[in-house]
């Protein structure tokens, strides 16, 4: 979802890199991924939504069991 949403090839997104600080996503693009997450039942709080959210923060909420029946989408 971020190579989607960022074009940032895939090969350059590390689970420990922040999507703001690191990749380099801007507003229109996390709104863009934040919706493309809520298609899959992930929510994240707009608290949480800073610098230092990372890839891996996103992957645990999959894990986590908030994506329930549906199927895993590549981040």
């Amino acid at each position: 979802m971020i190579h989607q949403v960022s074009g940032i090839p895939i090969e350059h997104i590390g689970l420990h890199d922040s999507v703001i600080v690191t990749l380099g996503l801007d507003s229109v693009e996390m709104v863009d991924l934040l919706m493309q997450l809520e298609t899959f039942g992930v929510t994240i709080p707009s608290a949480q939504i800073d610098a230092t959210l990372t890839v891996l923060d996103i992957v645990k909420r999959f894990v986590g069991g908030s994506c329930p029946e549906r199927g895993q989408p590549t981040l």
